[in-house]
């Protein structure tokens, strides 16, 4: 994305997640009952998205799970999309200098529309 931005002037990333998300799913099954033998894989998949769903288990969502998994899976975009806006000073730079968004996005496997919940202000 930095390479995009920087040398060929994009001024848009949309971080898209989608419903349902098979990562978002293991990693909510792997939380909610720990298993020993899981596969380096899918333990790598799940320490990626572990930080931005795991306190969501803390709540009330924990016994609405269509609720949590729709939740998680916003989660998630915002987490990734924070990473970009403040994880890359190449990007961090290109947003505050050359007006460079990212914003979220979740895709409905059901319906295959796309929500762009997660915008900046001023777009």
């Amino acid at each position: 994305m930095e390479f995009a931005a920087a040398r060929y002037g994009s001024r848009l990333v949309v971080v898209l997640g989608h419903s349902q998300c098979g990562a978002i799913l293991a990693t909510l099954d792997e939380l909610r009952k720990p298993t020993a033998d899981q596969s380096p894989n899918l333990h790598s998949i799940v320490d990626r998205v572990r930080p931005s769903v795991e306190a969501l288990l803390a709540t009330d969502l924990r016994h609405d799970v269509n609720s949590l998994v729709e939740q998680a899976v916003r989660a998630n975009i915002r987490t990734s999309v924070d990473h970009l806006r403040h994880g890359s000073q190449v990007l961090e730079q290109l947003i505050q200098d050359d007006g460079l968004v990212v914003v979220g996005a979740e895709y409905s496997l059901d319906t295959g529309e796309v929500d762009f919940f997660d915008v900046a202000a001023g777009v």
